[in-house]
């Protein structure tokens, strides 16, 4: 096994366990949400704990940065931060956490398609068909459950709608990053903006601190209690530290288009999860619904990855991987 061989597979197997952190990330995020705590409160804890993991790196780069910056990190961290931690949360709060990752997943379709409209990105004929695919695959994983359309939350939807939007967003927001900053100093930067407006939101005062002690049952295979601040400390730690690093480094050994390919696990991955620790559990259809949508987003964000190598358009948006972490 060559050195680039081995450093290739060690960067696969540390984006793949990233991603098995942030799909279980949305199932400990319902626990803390049927334990009494708002999904705003989730992502408030979720982001600002971040921040101040990465506060150091940005207050050691602050010389570096310009007035220029500034809109681009704003508008970033309101949008693809800010709006869709808190969306996402939300939809997580009406629907199960495997609808909740797919409609969120399908976010690089709109985004192949102002791509298209804007910057002349033409993608095959077969990557267009293949929207439409997804299209039905998410179509039968939120109306093939045992209820019908009557068991599925409008409000659930239009939230999970809301964040796939949101994260569309992130992904053209992502480039118009301050390159000069580097990796970790460009995610650290919107996201302690985000966690400062999500202090607005929810200022420490407010939190509901008296019902961290409380247990909260988990319904899956396993009969468990857990107290909710175990669940916040997985949020903050597991759920956002740990695979932030994870990503770093597993991109840097195989490139964020591979990274990009290799996050689609997340929906498989929450699926399953939640089925186990949660009892959530999906209908023969809507399984089939997710696995047409994983594969036909995974296929066009192939299909865009190549396109941006051959090309190299400039300001052209990168794959998937490139977006910062759920």
């Amino acid at each position: 096994m060559t050195r680039s061989g081995s450093a290739y597979r060690a960067g696969a197997l540390l984006v793949i366990i990233a991603c098995v952190f942030f799909a279980l990330n949305g199932i400990v995020a319902r626990i803390a949400i049927d334990g009494g705590l708002s999904p705003v409160s989730v992502a408030a804890v979720r982001t600002v704990g971040g921040a101040l993991f990465l506060l150091p790196f940005v207050l050691l780069a602050w010389r570096r940065f310009t007035r220029a910056m500034a809109l681009p990190i704003i508008a970033y961290a309101a949008i693809g931060v800010f709006a869709s931690q808190g969306l996402y949360f939300q939809t997580l709060s009406y629907l199960d956490v495997a609808l909740a990752l797919v409609l969120s997943y399908i976010a690089p379709l709109p985004v192949a398609i102002y791509q298209h409209v804007r910057r002349g990105e033409r993608l095959p004929p077969y990557a267009y068909a293949l929207m439409l695919v997804a299209i039905g695959g998410v179509s039968l994983s939120v109306l093939g459950g045992s209820g019908g359309i009557g068991a599925v939350s409008v409000l659930g939807i239009a939230f999970g709608l809301a964040t796939m939007i949101t994260f569309a967003a992130m992904l053209l927001l992502s480039p118009k990053q301050p390159a000069a900053l580097g990796p970790v100093v460009r995610a650290g930067a919107p996201l302690v903006v985000a966690a400062l407006l999500y202090l607005i939101v929810v200022p420490p005062w407010a939190f509901p601190y008296d019902k961290l002690g409380d247990l909260v049952q988990l319904d899956g295979r396993w009969q468990l209690d857990v107290p909710l601040w175990t669940t916040l400390v997985w949020v903050v730690l597991l759920g956002s530290v740990v695979p932030f690093v994870l990503v770093l480094a597993g991109n840097a050994r195989v490139g964020s288009g591979a990274a990009s390919m290799l996050g689609m696990t997340e929906p498989v991955v929450g699926s399953i999860a939640a089925w186990m620790i949660l009892g959530q559990v999906l209908s023969l259809v809507q399984v089939i619904g997710i696995a047409i949508t994983v594969v036909a987003v995974a296929i066009v964000e192939h299909a865009r990855t190549r396109f941006i190598r051959a090309v190299e358009l400039p300001g052209m948006l990168p794959p998937l991987g490139d977006g910062n972490p759920r």
